[in-house]
């Protein structure tokens, strides 16, 4: 059996009706169980939906008890409340860890972000904190490390909005990243669930490395207006990253690292290697064209 932790999630969601689509029998460990009604499709395809939280170690025993694979998406971004970056993605996974290990589970699927990121934040370090710990674990530890979802980082809550003809960009904009989409991430982490054999760390992309101002330029010509740019400074970035909020931090070590580009060559023939079909940004823009 699979258990899917952040499976009311974006990308959480899609991996585990991946897996259940795949005929294997899953666990969603979800807030409220099934009484959720984030927690209803879930339930309807036919997964297991059980009362859990990160935040309380006493709910993870019960959650990883018959478990074959574990696949975390959880993270308490890009919220973050009440000290959700410590509270969750580092204590409240590392307990998922140990819990783990103690119920015997034999692989833990863990999604973390693009290792071209090293600037430290409180997201960065429980990201690698967490890495560092299945590392050390006797289970067979899986890390996918994906670069910059497109439906974020090409959305608007984060300034790119294509209903308005509106591009936030960060620094120049000049270099190149691996923009990747949700879905494909999802594709991943059912993948590697259910067939990869050993212990392995990935770093994941798109199947183009373009620059933000490439990506305006796509969506200019799939939506067949023009955009209007907003530059953000480096400065204005780095002083965001003095900020004494975590979110914040957190926030800005992202946006300056994007700024500095996060291009993965290899994207393409390890997603080929395992037959995962990837989508890019001019698709993504389409679907708003669609729309």
């Amino acid at each position: 059996m699979d258990l899917v932790v952040g499976a009311t999630g974006q990308v959480g969601r899609q991996a585990a009706l991946r897996l259940r689509n795949m005929g294997r029998t899953v666990r969603a460990m979800v807030r409220g169980g099934a009484a959720r009604a984030e927690a209803r499709d879930l339930a309807e395809a036919g997964i297991e939906v059980m009362d859990g939280d990160l935040t309380r170690p006493d709910t993870l025993a019960g959650a990883c008890r018959g478990i074959e694979t574990v696949v975390t998406t959880a993270t308490s971004m890009p919220h973050a409340k009440d000290d959700g970056l410590r509270r969750v993605d580092r204590d409240g996974t590392l307990a998922l860890v140990e819990a783990a290990e103690k119920a015997d589970v034999r692989k833990f699927v863990y999604t973390s972000y693009s290792g071209n990121i090293r600037a430290p934040s409180p997201l960065g370090e429980a990201k690698r904190a967490v890495e560092a710990r299945l590392g050390n674990s006797g289970m067979q530890a899986v890390i996918l490390r994906p670069s910059y979802f497109m439906e974020v980082w090409l959305g608007p809550a984060l300034g790119f909005d294509p209903g308005k003809g509106a591009a936030r960009v960060y620094g120049s904009g000049d270099a190149p990243v691996s923009y990747i989409a949700a879905s494909d991430v999802a594709e991943w982490l059912a993948g590697l669930a259910a067939h990869e054999g050993k212990r392995v760390t990935l770093d994941v992309g798109g199947p183009e490395a373009l620059s933000q101002l490439d990506a305006v330029r796509v969506f200019e010509e799939v939506l067949k207006k023009p955009f209007q740019r907003e530059f953000v400074p480096l400065a204005a970035l780095e002083h965001m990253a003095r900020s004494p909020d975590p979110l914040q931090q957190s926030f800005a070590r992202l946006m300056i690292a994007y700024a500095g580009g996060d291009a993965m060559p290899q994207a393409w023939p390890l997603a080929e290697r395992y037959g995962i079909r990837l989508h890019s940004v001019r698709e993504y823009a389409e679907g708003f064209s669609a729309g």
